[in-house]
Order: structure tokens, then C-alpha cells, then sequence
């Protein structure tokens, strides 16, 4: 009879499944935190190292995918407070095209192409992950735990340490800041 507290019964991963399922997938994640492929690279090593040597200790109480998840988004931020150390350098904040009130300082015309249908387009997609990476990182990390990850605001607030009240803000400022560096590429001209 199996023990009820020792949660539902996950079968073994080998370190080859590891590599070889999940290796994209944290790659992606750490990219998009960390607007580095070299320090993604580096997250993805020290991540998946560190998975496979844990693997004997996984005790299945959360989807192997969430477990790993979580594993990754705490080693960028580690990665990222490291380089921070290291580094000493003034962030351009792009909240200044900003009004008090969070709106934008000037108009905002109509897009003349729908944003769904163009980010299938390969320039397209290339525009918005440049536009990720020039984010600040405050605003970067709620922004792609919630509309690249799909997150919810009370698991995104866990992981980073903020309240709810705090992603929820960043994440609208975040998507401000998104909407001012697409814009030039998605307004309609006027005639």
C-alpha cells in the first residue's frame, strides 16, 4: 500500500532525459532574464548540473517541469545579483516618456497591424525579444514570468519576494515601457 503522504509516484528521469527534454526550456527562461547568451548558457550549465546531482531527492510534491522552473528562475536571479557585484552601471530608465499618472507623454496612434498576427513574423519576433532584453531588470523579470511564462501574479510575487500589489504594478509599467519601444514599429501613419 503506498504512503499517502510521500505524494503521487514519479517515475525516474535519467540525466539524459534531463538534458535532452529540458535543456531548451531553461536556456529560454534564463536568456530572457538575464539578456545575455553567454550568462544563459552559463545558468543552463550550472542549472541542469545542479538538477541532475538532485534528481535522487525529487520527491514529486510539485510537477517535475514547475520544480525545475522555480530552480531556474532562482539561479538567473543569483547569476544576476553575482554580475551586479561585479558590474557598476547607470540603467537608462525608460519610465521617463512616462507621465505621474503612468501615461504616456504624448499620443498614442492606432497599431496598423495586429500584434498577434506579426509576432508570428520572424523580424517581428526579434524586435520584441530586443525589446525584453532593454527592459530593466525589475521590470524585465515580472514581464516575462507573466506574458512570456504565463505565470500568475501570486507565484510570480513568491518567486521574486514581492507582494502581489508590486508585481501587479511592475507588470503594468513593464507593459507600458513594451508598448513605447513597439509602437514606432506597429502605428498606423497618418495620411
Amino acid at each position: 500500500m503506498e504512503n499517502p503522504q510521500a505524494g503521487p509516484s514519479v517515475p525516474p528521469l535519467t540525466p539524459e532525459q534531463v538534458f535532452r527534454d529540458y535543456s531548451p526550456r531553461v536556456y529560454s527562461l534564463a536568456r530572457r532574464m538575464l539578456n545575455s547568451d553567454a550568462d544563459a548558457e552559463d545558468v543552463t550549465q550550472d542549472v541542469l548540473l545542479q538538477v541532475v546531482r538532485k534528481l535522487g531527492t525529487f520527491r514529486g510534491e510539485s510537477a517535475f517541469p514547475t520544480w525545475l522552473h522555480r530552480v531556474t528562475v532562482n539561479a538567473a536571479l543569483a547569476y544576476r545579483q553575482k554580475r551586479a557585484h561585479r558590474e557598476e552601471h547607470r540603467v537608462y530608465d525608460p519610465l521617463e516618456n512616462f507621465l505621474e499618472d503612468h501615461h504616456h507623454a504624448g499620443p498614442v496612434r492606432r497599431w496598423s497591424t495586429n500584434p498577434e498576427d506579426a509576432a508570428l513574423d520572424h523580424e517581428t519576433q526579434e524586435l520584441i525579444e530586443r525589446a525584453i532584453a532593454e527592459l530593466p531588470e525589475v521590470y524585465r523579470d515580472v514581464f516575462v514570468l507573466a506574458d512570456v511564462e504565463g505565470l500568475p501574479n501570486a507565484e510570480i510575487g513568491e518567486i521574486l519576494g514581492l507582494s502581489v500589489a508590486a508585481v501587479k504594478s511592475r507588470l503594468h509599467r513593464a507593459r507600458l515601457v513594451m508598448r513605447d519601444a513597439l509602437a514606432p514599429h506597429f502605428e498606423e501613419v497618418p495620411a
